[in-house]
């Protein structure tokens, strides 16, 4: 009798070091699911845990195509990078019984702070995503509910995107490219240079090379290139943001201080 409860009592106490199984390939429920904005036609994610990393590869369909994404966790706490559409963004992610919870800041002219929660049912077949974005004191809450799929149905997601050149029209520098990485550099271009798309598109005609503004970004373009190429052995140190720091145009020479900024920075002291 001690015998049988000394093993239940192991048994029990290695209950709380079980994580949950969220390895796997999942499909969002769309009927189940509650969207901040338009629904997508689909969405699927492969979740894959290697020791205390865990990588999520995203795809999402809507009436713009496919887009992708990829992250990766470590799930004892430490900081992770990664990018968020196009932007830096560093992560902390902590297992909690059945649940698995990560808290993100996303860099930019507007800091994004946003807060997820992945909940694995008892019987390990639902995983239900929340998720809260705050943005300039407005927040977007949506809650995905995800279905456990045979790991066929992932073969779709593994195969390569389609590149730039193939998805969209007219696009004449980083063709080669995958379809959601290029949207998401035009996502930094934006950010960098503190403007909207419109600064060198035309609304509805995304091709058109009317603007001169897009002309000159694709000299831009190659010119970075060249200069990572010729001076870093191609590795991108030299960027956008470098000499633009979400202004236009950039800076030359250090700015003259705004008036009464040395009468406030003397005051703070």
């Amino acid at each position: 009798m001690q015998l049988r409860f000394g093993v239940l009592l192991f048994a029990a106490c290695l209950l709380p070091a079980q994580t949950p199984e969220f390895t796997g390939v999942w499909k969002a429920d769309l009927a189940k699911s509650k969207f901040a904005g338009p629904p997508p036609s689909s969405e699927l994610m492969i979740v894959d845990k290697q020791g205390a990393i865990l990588k999520i590869t995203s795809g999402v369909t809507d009436h713009h195509g496919e887009y992708r994404s990829s992250v990766a966790y470590n799930t004892t706490g430490t900081e992770s990078k990664n990018e968020y559409h196009g932007l830096p963004m560093k992560s902390r992610a902590r297992l909690d019984g059945d649940a698995l919870s990560i808290s993100s800041q996303v860099a930019g002219e507007r800091p994004t702070a946003i807060s997820e929660s992945y909940k694995l049912s008892s019987d390990g077949k639902t995983l239900e995503v929340q998720s809260t974005a705050s943005m300039n004191g407005k927040e977007r809450t949506q809650t995905v509910v995800f279905e456990r799929q045979p790991d066929a149905a992932g073969d779709p997601l593994r195969q390569p995107e389609q590149t730039a050149g193939e998805h969209f029209k007219n696009v004449q520098i980083l063709k080669d490219l995958p379809a959601s990485r290029f949207i998401d550099t035009m996502h930094y271009f934006s950010a960098s240079l503190g403007a909207k798309c419109e600064k060198c598109h035309i609304e509805g005609h995304f091709d058109s090379d009317d603007k001169k503004e897009k002309k000159a970004a694709r000299e831009m373009i190659k010119m970075v290139a060249s200069i990572d190429q010729q001076n870093f052995k191609g590795h991108p140190k030299v960027q956008c943001y470098t000499c633009h720091r979400g202004a236009e145009k950039p800076l030359a020479a250090p700015a003259f201080a705004m008036p009464g900024a040395e009468t406030a920075s003397v005051a703070a002291k």
